[in-house]
């Protein structure tokens, strides 16, 4: 296992907990590191706080997200530019935007109560939000109002179904073979489906447990959502049908998927835990694991022309120029982890994090430069305003940047 990353030194071959164990094993891991700018460690840092009690005294998923005056003001975890409004996403359900560059908010209409953590928009009226509970929101006005198009308890059901018939062609392919050597591994290939399958099952019994941190879209047909414990969701028609493709990726720990993003030449990326990466280069029908240069988790992947980065735990930031062939670290001396990215549009690479920490770069990443806000608010997402200012958000809601 992985020794930079205490998540994945919990999981074992066998006999390994169900995913409701690990989530409330993994809050107890985290809680203390405080890493809110990570979409990951903050669902298992909020997930501590969650007792049964009150599981029982609210459905986060038929529960409506409360009206509150301070809804740009608590702990929000994206935000995009949709070309129309600003759109922000974060705890207890509340979905906020403005239409006025960032100086005044409103609360959108939202069906859930779950916590949201990522928000994409292929249209100035046409997006999607992923949260906890394994929610999938659709909007068609621009981020007025939402509707569920997925939840965890779907999920779960196309997680048992993948899992039984792995088992159903384990146990044919057994039948089939008579090499000793070969029966051996299938034989273990069986065992190990089936322990998948008693997980999913369990999983089932749970609840809804499969948070989702990033979604991502090619156009209004077509696109991804994923999260935790490898789940990897695609979707062919917009959202009324999504389909469980984690089987797609090579990743038999089931380690979490973070991040989501394209870059300039359409080749998609995929980040997570202890240093996952995964690179199509056709659309996300297959995904090659590439040779990751850090056993950290990555939080997120931003690209400007040739160069792109990778970044995430300790402040590491790693850059290729070779469409993830090899990276190259980018020493910036920050400690702090880094959570999100983007190009401005006037040519710079703009980095937040924990403890805020604000990073630019003029050479496509090459270096950077580093500055921390005088409040020191952890900073989760980040995005440009039609007048070109910065707007992040993390901690305390809404904040607007100022770059030296």
């Amino acid at each position: 296992m992985k020794k930079n990353n205490p998540i994945s030194s919990i999981l074992v071959k066998k006999g390994k907990p169900s995913s409701r164990e690990r989530y409330v094993e993994l809050a107890n891991v985290n809680s203390k590191t405080a890493l809110i700018a990570n979409r990951l460690i903050l669902f298992l840092s909020i997930a501590l706080s969650l007792s049964i009690t009150a599981r029982a005294e609210i459905d986060y998923l038929e529960t409506p997200a409360f009206l509150s005056e301070k809804a740009s003001k608590g702990l929000l975890l994206d935000i995009v530019n949709t070309g129309k409004h600003l759109v922000a996403v974060g705890e207890r359900g509340h979905i906020i935007y403005s239409a006025d560059h960032g100086k005044n908010w409103q609360q959108a209409s939202v069906p859930v109560y779950a916590t949201l953590t990522a928000v994409f928009f292929i249209s100035p009226d046409v997006g999607w939000v992923v949260g906890h509970e394994g929610v999938i929101l659709h909007s068609t006005d621009a981020g007025k109002t939402w509707t569920r198009q997925l939840d965890g308890y779907q999920i779960n059901k196309q997680v048992i179904t993948q899992a039984q018939q792995r088992v159903h062609n384990k146990r044919n392919q057994l039948e089939t073979v008579t090499d000793k050597d070969q029966r051996e591994e299938i034989t273990y290939q069986l065992e190990e489906a089936g322990y998948a399958l008693e997980e999913a099952i369990e999983d089932e019994q749970a609840g809804p447990f499969k948070p989702l941190l990033d979604v991502w879209f090619a156009d209004e047909y077509q696109g991804y959502a994923l999260g935790a414990y490898g789940i990897l969701l695609q979707t062919l028609d917009g959202g009324e049908n999504w389909t469980l493709i984690s089987n797609r990726l090579e990743n038999p720990e089931g380690f979490h998927l973070n991040s989501i993003a394209p870059t300039p030449s359409g080749t998609i990326f995929i980040t997570g835990e202890s240093g996952t990466i995964f690179r199509s280069t056709n659309e996300g029908e297959n995904w090659i694991r590439l040779n990751s240069p850090y056993e950290g988790s990555f939080f997120g992947i931003t690209s400007k022309g040739n160069s792109i980065l990778v970044f995430g735990l300790r402040g590491n930031i790693y850059r290729s120029r070779d469409n993830g062939n090899s990276w190259k670290n980018v020493n910036t001396n920050a400690m702090s982890a880094i959570s999100a990215g983007m190009p401005t549009r006037s040519g710079l690479i703009v980095l937040v994090g924990n403890a805020g920490h604000v990073l630019f770069s003029k050479d496509q990443g090459k270096s950077f430069n580093v500055t921390v806000r005088p409040d020191r608010l952890s900073l989760s997402a980040i995005t440009e305003s039609t007048d070109h200012h910065l707007i992040a958000v993390g901690s305390r809601g809404v904040h607007k940047l100022e770059l030296p």
